[in-house]
């Protein structure tokens, strides 16, 4: 029998603690322990995990001086053709090593496995199979085309949006999706391809135990949003709704903290006057920086509550759901009503609260203000979410899909 490999093209990956980096790597340990080979190349330096079958190929963009003519293009291509569009060049510095790498295996069965965000995976990815027999799985976490956080773009942006999405769907022998709505909405929009779309959600690693955890003594709440603030995830609602409730006598300023860790966008918070005021009364607390994922966990295990703010999208479920579900904390979600988000937090057994982003502000400030007076003790998620959102079992659809495409039926032990 062949060797069974599986190429995977994923811009993101550990040791990079970024939130796309997750999802590759439960699928790349876990087909790992299933039989297969994983060979990854990445734009994330491997340098301190040499544990890992990886490839480092530096993205040229970040690399590279910006006086180049090359660095100017792509900064040209990212502004004016698909905003956001990371990894153009990367991903030709990309393909050309997973030729190199498929040359040195030429009797393996090879599938080449794709991972979007951003751009340059499925590029590099269609340019490897556009002229092969190589069957090819692009995984959407975002969709290309009618992003939420992506305001403003021109007609031709949206239409070259589409045709790139579209075009990864035409060519790539499956396409999976990470949330229900998501996979609704491909399956809709591209009929012809709704036998290849497949959902396969993110999940969390069931060898990643979380222990119980006891919060210190404070005579105040910590409601902690721990992550990036960007591309529509504006939680300058939340704030200032705790401000006019505090301005009415209705919280204390004193008893109640919100905490925002990790890098944030200008308009994804109020202006720079709202801070300062905040910040002198003591309740909010901002610490800009991208911290380690297991400094990112202590924090988020010492608030009384976590904030999740995803109020742009309605198919998209963030990453850190996870991971907030298995702390147990009560989680205040702002959110849009009838979401994957809130299915999964009505089913999951953890105390939430939901604040709608097309709510009043009487709506908002009673929300708000609920989940504040709520009791925060720590409920662990249920079997229900342990059984449906568990990255080996989720890993095992995946296999199922390899195997189908290259017409194998799954070995019996």
């Amino acid at each position: 029998m062949p060797d069974r490999i599986v190429l995977m093209l994923a811009y993101h990956f550990p040791p990079e603690n970024a939130i796309g980096a997750a999802r590759p790597y439960h699928f790349y340990k876990y087909l790992s322990q299933m039989g297969y080979r994983c060979h990854v190349i990445t734009a994330a330096d491997q340098e301190t995990r040499p544990d890992l079958d990886s490839e480092y190929i530096p993205d040229p963009f970040m690399t590279q001086p910006r006086e180049e003519i090359g660095w100017q293009l792509e900064r040209a291509a990212r502004k004016l053709l698909v905003p956001g569009g990371t990894g153009i060049r990367w991903s030709r510095l990309a393909c050309r090593a997973a030729h190199a790498f498929l040359r040195s295996n030429p009797n393996a069965e090879v599938t080449i496995f794709s991972s979007y965000p951003p751009l340059g995976t499925h590029v590099a990815a269609f340019q490897l199979t556009r002229s092969s027999q190589l069957k090819w799985i692009a995984d959407f976490r975002d969709p290309l085309a009618d992003v939420p956080g992506h305001i403003g773009l021109t007609r031709f942006q949206q239409k070259l949006s589409r045709w790139l999405e579209r075009t990864v769907l035409e060519t790539a022998t499956v396409t999976i999706v990470n949330t229900d709505a998501a996979a609704e909405k491909f399956r809709n929009t591209y009929p012809k391809q709704r036998n290849r779309i497949h959902l396969i959600w993110n999940g969390f690693d069931p060898e990643d135990r979380i222990e119980r955890h006891l919060l210190p003594e404070r005579d105040y709440q910590l409601v902690s949003h721990v992550g990036e603030l960007y591309g529509g995830r504006n939680v300058s609602p939340l704030l200032e709704s705790v401000s006019r409730l505090i301005e009415a006598g209705r919280l204390v300023s004193t008893r109640i903290r919100i905490r925002l860790v990790g890098p944030i966008e200008s308009d994804s918070v109020p202006g720079p006057e709202f801070l300062m005021r905040a910040r002198q009364q003591g309740w909010l607390e901002l610490f800009p920086e991208l911290v380690p994922q297991h400094e990112a966990r202590r924090i988020a295990q010492d608030s009384d509550g976590l904030l999740l703010v995803q109020p742009q999208s309605a198919i998209q479920v963030p990453g850190k759901l996870f991971e907030y579900l298995r702390l147990g904390r009560p989680v205040l979600a702002f959110i849009l009503p009838n979401t994957p988000i809130e299915r999964i937090l009505k089913q999951s057994g953890v105390v939430y609260r939901c604040a709608y982003a097309d709510s009043s502000i009487q709506e908002m400030d009673n929300a708000v203000q609920s989940f504040i007076d709520l009791d925060k003790t720590a409920d662990q998620a249920n079997i229900w979410f342990e059984e449906n959102f568990n990255a080996k079992k989720q890993t095992m659809t995946l296999d199922a899909l390899i195997r189908s495409i290259h017409g194998r039926q799954r070995e019996t032990t």
